[in-house]
């Protein structure tokens, strides 16, 4: 796997221990940490894939909000209010699956970006900021519509 850059250099692969040593749940984490700066990032699970770019506390600190208080919000309550009938409980996980890729769709369109560079782990502050804009006051109800709206898009 190949470290993220930083500072102009790779990164190097850690562990949780080190990044994070008063918490113990993230002690054998894979992480990867710039020696330069101090900025660092995760691992998808079970891998030492990268989860996005390093990032140090402002940054992660705002990617974290965007998530938190944005972004997951919309795809998690999807299955409840984006206009679905009644549902199993299998309906509603495929529901939020589909949802999670509808808002990055919608994002990446208010952005300008491809879906493929729209990620949250990859954005920067001003990025975290624009994402922010695109998505205040919007519903999954409104996403979903404008999702139906576009071709090749099931809903």
């Amino acid at each position: 796997m190949t470290a993220p850059i930083c500072c102009g250099k790779p990164t190097r692969l850690t562990t949780g221990a080190e990044v994070y040593p008063k918490r113990p749940d993230l002690r054998a984490n894979p992480r990867y940490l710039c020696d330069e700066c101090g900025a660092h990032v995760g691992c998808h699970p079970g891998t030492t894939k990268a989860v996005g770019t390093p990032a140090g506390p402002e940054l992660r600190a705002a990617r974290s909000k965007l998530h938190d208080q944005m972004f997951d919000p919309l795809w998690k309550t999807a299955a409840e209010s984006g206009g679905y009938a009644d549902t199993t409980s299998r309906q509603r996980k495929r529901i939020r699956q589909k949802a999670r890729g509808r808002v990055y769709a919608f994002l990446a369109a208010r952005m300008g970006l491809t879906t493929e560079e729209c990620h949250i782990g990859h954005f920067d502050i001003e990025q975290c900021r624009a994402a922010w804009l695109a998505l205040q006051g919007r519903t999954y109800a409104e996403i979903r519509a404008w999702a139906k709206s576009k071709e090749g898009i099931r809903t």
